[in-house]
């Protein structure tokens, strides 16, 4: 391990990818502190407490930072989306990102580099072989509205000539939360029905690597802008389920299901459930990221392993 030098503010250290990136970030040489609704006690950082409502962030907390890492927000998949949950899932995104900015102005003008989340859903709910890239506009619909607002509050960080990076994040590969959590139980027991045909495409990234794109932007001053976080082996819904059952050496049945009773059940966010798009890893392979698992089969096996 390299001696500790640089210290890293992440908000959301508690959620899915913090709670897998701190580790490595700590074993990479960095000092981490966790920014946190309530005191936290993650082994070998330091943690503060922000109040995104209030406005407030615990006196210190900014002090000495060089990298921001911003993974906070209502989750977007969770709930129905009713008029209110749509607020917080948006608001949970501008005003932490504004206070943010506002209290490093305030405190830490030093600060080398703020990095925020984003999501593919920026490109829209739609099924097409075409590949979206990070040069492609974005859609209309609510997650790609929410993408736009988010994306450019944390442009107050450019604007205030700090380098700064979006990623814009797919689907979550990992044991320990996200999809495959809830879609496991019906590979398990050999049945698990297909939303609408199936052919709606999941643009993936395993955890790892992930986490890996994140340690690249930290260690590499050339990466600045937007880079999907997408692994470059694209898969629709059906071959994702007859991989995962191959993995798991099951034989599941995998019928079609009217997209109707979806739309009655989860409403407006049926849409990222029956839609998906291809998203292009090219920028991020071009800029020097390797990824571990750039193909399916590969990534699953390593979660999994052969059954």
């Amino acid at each position: 391990m390299m001696m500790k030098s640089k210290t890293v503010l992440i908000t959301g250290g508690t959620g899915l990818v913090g709670r897998a990136l701190i580790p490595l970030l700590i074993h990479s040489g960095y000092n981490v502190r966790v920014l946190t609704r309530s005191k936290s006690n993650i082994d070998d950082t330091e943690s503060f407490k922000w109040d995104i409502r209030n406005g407030s962030i615990d006196d210190g907390a900014i002090e000495g930072v060089d990298h921001i890492i911003h993974l906070a927000g209502e989750n977007i998949g969770r709930g129905r989306w009713t008029k209110a949950r749509k607020k917080d899932i948006l608001q949970s995104r501008i005003r932490s990102a504004r206070l943010l900015f506002d209290t490093v102005e305030k405190r830490n003008p030093e600060l080398k580099s703020f990095t925020s989340a984003s999501a593919t859903g920026y490109y829209g709910a739609l099924t097409t072989e075409y590949i979206f890239s990070e040069t492609d506009p974005p859609a209309e619909d609510f997650p790609a509205r929410v993408c736009v607002k988010w994306e450019e509050t944390a442009g107050l960080f450019r604007s205030g000539g700090y380098r700064t990076t979006l990623v814009r994040t797919g689907i979550v590969l990992s044991k320990e939360g996200g999809i495959l959590p809830k879609i496991l139980p019906t590979v398990n027991i050999c049945f698990s029905p297909l939303p609408g045909k199936g052919n709606h495409y999941l643009p993936w990234i395993h955890i790892e690597d992930l986490c890996g794109i994140y340690l690249k932007i930290l260690d590499d001053n050339n990466i600045d802008g937007v880079y999907n976080a997408v692994a470059p082996g694209a898969a629709n819904y059906r071959t994702f389920i007859k991989t995962l059952s191959s993995v798991k050496n099951k034989k599941v049945f995998m019928p079609s299901t009217p997209q109707l009773p979806w739309k009655i059940i989860f409403g407006e966010k049926a849409s990222i459930l029956l839609e998906g798009s291809r998203i292009s890893a090219k920028k991020i392979t071009d800029a020097g990221y390797d990824f571990r698992y750039p193909d399916l089969p590969a990534a699953l096996e390593n979660l999994f392993g052969k059954s």
